[in-house]
């Protein structure tokens, strides 16, 4: 008996490159996307911190007479300059995240979606990083163009939580459509509420960044905003989000909810935790750039930690869709 002959070549690389199913190499991409993204919050902070928001002076050139930094532009240059390559790795697992999922499309429409508006988000991205250059470092653009960056973390965590759950069957049954009945609009209103909060603390934050030290560059224009008063307000929703997560843990637990809510929650918390330290560290140290750094990185955690419990939560509260050919009730037609 001989064994089934199996692709080799262009066609093999065509298997898996354009796969018919959720495989490995589909919620790899999902996750490098999900990285890719984080990484880029971490650069662009760099840019910020070490003043080298304008070592590539213009845009979509480095300088008017190259596309690359120069050595007389130093250290900020290649700050800079490698922080605008981080495009092309984006967008090469952007192209490589949609061609995977491109034979899915009829099967898992949201994957295609996702992977087209992570794609799209790449160009827009550096369209406004070339206005954020071209306005010399404006921190309304500069506030964007963070914000933007957060969403496409968001977005690359539902990627990477539904390839899991549709192709994983111990995720899949762990976060079943169809646990919360008695409490599911409870459940669905506190979450879009986390969500919401988020969202206001990381606005409030680009402020409270543009309005401080770290302009990216000594002569970038800054917020005219009291520092002392627009800290204090970015501080007041961190407050209710935190109690709107202990809220929710103290619920989860009394209702059972399930537990990929609950760890969700769980990691939320511990993302907060790690943020308000990191933010008191910071406020009362004169703001020193590796607390700055790593406080970019904690909101990148958080952004992820959040999507990813909302949208386990939605997900384990939707009506489960009709079961096909399920059993007719006793004495229906049996045409």
């Amino acid at each position: 008996m001989t064994a089934a002959p199996t692709a080799t070549g262009p066609r093999a690389l065509g298997g898996v490159l354009l796969p018919l199913r959720i495989t490995p190499w589909v919620r790899a991409l999902a996750l490098a996307s999900l990285l890719a993204n984080a990484l880029l919050i971490l650069t662009g902070g760099l840019v910020r911190l070490t003043g080298s928001g304008l070592g590539c002076p213009t845009w979509p050139r480095c300088t008017d007479e190259s596309w690359t930094n120069t050595a007389e532009m130093g250290v900020h240059g290649i700050i800079e300059f490698g922080n605008r390559l981080l495009t092309f790795l984006l967008a090469a697992i952007a192209v490589l995240t949609f061609l995977a999922v491109w034979r899915l499309r009829e099967r898992h429409r949201d994957l295609f979606r996702l992977a087209l508006v992570l794609g799209l988000g790449i160009p827009l991205q550096a369209v406004v990083g070339g206005i954020t250059v071209l306005t010399g470092l404006n921190p309304w653009i500069v506030g964007v163009h963070y914000l933007i960056s957060s969403a496409m973390i968001a977005l690359a965590t539902v990627l990477v939580n539904r390839t899991r759950r549709y192709s994983l069957p111990a995720v899949g049954e762990a976060e079943r459509p169809g646990q919360v009945h008695a409490h599911r609009s409870a459940l669905r209103r506190l979450l879009g509420a986390i969500g919401l909060l988020t969202l206001l603390v990381l606005y409030l934050g680009t402020l409270v960044t543009g309005t401080g030290p770290h302009a990216g560059d000594d002569s970038s224009a800054r917020h005219a905003f009291d520092a002392y008063l627009i800290t204090r307000a970015h501080a007041v929703p961190v407050y209710l989000l935190v109690a709107a997560t202990v809220a929710g843990l103290v619920l989860a637990r009394r209702h059972r909810w399930p537990v990929a809510v609950a760890s969700g929650l769980n990691v939320v918390l511990a993302a907060l935790v790690l943020q308000a330290l990191i933010g008191y560290y910071q406020y009362f140290n004169g703001v020193p750039i590796v607390a700055v750094a790593l406080h970019l990185v904690g909101s990148a955690v958080l952004v992820w930690a959040v999507a990813r419990v909302v949208e386990k939560g939605f997900a384990v509260t939707a009506v489960p869709a009709p079961v096909l050919g399920a059993a007719r009730p006793a004495g229906a037609s049996q045409d």
